[in-house]
């Protein structure tokens, strides 16, 4: 493939964009007795499962797995293990609440820097800088997720939580509770005051400048902001929170692992792979990881949850019994959350545009020839 259609409109609008928009239309046709119940057993296993657990272990393909990328960062491919896994037992014996309240504000920064990330690379693709913003872009992407975020914080009526309950921590006994919900009913008015503003000050300096209209770079941060205010404020539902989330972060970065890795594969042969090994390598990056995924969530099961036997019983044994000794149940969440932890740390490193990544710039087509 010689063109470069990651970061196109018409690609996104079909790879990055569409999963989360159906997910959309399907939860505003559902009844309420629908999108208020429980996580059925099968949507765990397709989204949290297959795709937010699966895009944790993609990563490996464009680090441990493919040598030359794994001798460019090899001190933080061969540390950051060591080291997360240490510190994570420390905490997790210390205080169990507290090692997963880390974890989901760890979590939080990531989804955030993923969300900012995408945006500034629709910039540089487009060559979309100017100085003449008064809401910067950068300013109003995170504003889409940090008032969401705000809000759940001071409303502690949310029927869902990142990881466990009460992992975040609540202001709302700061305020009473009607001048609270007086000043967030304002706030939301303001967010979205604010997001329209900046879409008219788009357009408005794009056609005064004569040159066109960042599209991917707008719908990116329209998703965002609808897909994180609807997720967290709009509905208070575990199922859709859960849903939307996992499909708006995890698809989006298994599509970019999987184009980085086959695109790589055409830079260095400097002929274009064919169409059927491209689907052999979309294949196993997309099987590995699903099949690792499994492994660590029959882990979770194994040893420390033990919630979803009726489904890991029919491939696995349930040998012994749920870990108790408080030393081992730590051990088995730093052990088990490694994947995810090391995820959040090298996924900062392996993106950076300088001389350890040189593939950048071509295989996202933001410099270089393309």
């Amino acid at each position: 493939m010689k063109s470069n259609w990651l970061f196109n409109c018409k690609t996104d609008l079909f790879l990055l964009g569409l999963p989360v928009w159906l997910c959309w239309i399907v939860f505003f046709l559902l009844p309420d007795s629908l999108n208020y119940i429980d996580v059925p057993l099968w949507v765990w296993v397709v989204f949290i499962l297959g795709i937010d657990v699966s895009h944790v272990w993609s990563t490996i393909f464009r680090t441990y797995l493919d040598r030359e990328e794994f001798s460019r960062h090899k001190l933080t491919l061969c540390l950051t293990p060591v080291i997360v896994l240490g510190t994570s037992f420390g905490v997790a014996l210390l205080s169990f609440h507290w090692f997963w309240r880390i974890l989901a504000y760890l979590a939080v920064f990531h989804f955030i820097k993923q969300q900012c990330g995408f945006m500034i690379l629709y910039k540089i693709k487009s060559g979309d800088f100017t100085n003449q913003q008064v809401l910067s872009d950068k300013r109003v992407i995170y504003l889409s997720m940090l008032y969401p975020l705000a809000y759940w914080h001071l409303v502690p009526s949310r029927n869902f939580n990142w990881f466990i309950k009460n992992d975040f921590i609540f202001l709302h006994q700061w305020f009473q509770h009607s001048q609270l919900m007086l000043m967030l009913s304002i706030t939301n008015i303001l967010y979205w005051l604010i997001i329209l503003a900046w879409i008219g000050q788009e357009i408005w300096i794009k056609r005064k400048a004569r040159i066109s209209i960042s599209t991917g770079k707008i719908i990116w941060v329209l998703t965002t902001t609808a897909n994180w205010y609807l997720g967290i404020i709009f509905f208070n539902s575990d199922l859709i929170f859960s849903v939307s989330n996992i499909v708006a972060h995890g698809v989006p970065y298994l599509v970019l692992i999987t184009w980085y890795v086959i695109k790589k594969k055409d830079l260095l042969r400097q002929v274009s792979l064919r169409y059927w090994i491209w689907s052999r390598w979309i294949l196993w990056i997309v099987g590995g990881s699903l099949l690792l995924a499994f492994f660590e969530e029959y882990g979770w099961d194994l040893f420390l949850n033990g919630e979803r036997q009726s489904f890991f019983s029919y491939f696995l044994p349930y040998p012994f019994e749920l870990l108790t000794n408080p030393i081992g149940q730590a051990l088995a969440m730093a052990m088990l959350s490694l994947p995810q932890i090391t995820h959040y740390i090298i996924d900062g490193v392996i993106w950076k545009n300088n001389k350890k990544n040189p593939y950048l710039k071509s295989i996202l087509g933001i410099g270089g020839k393309q």
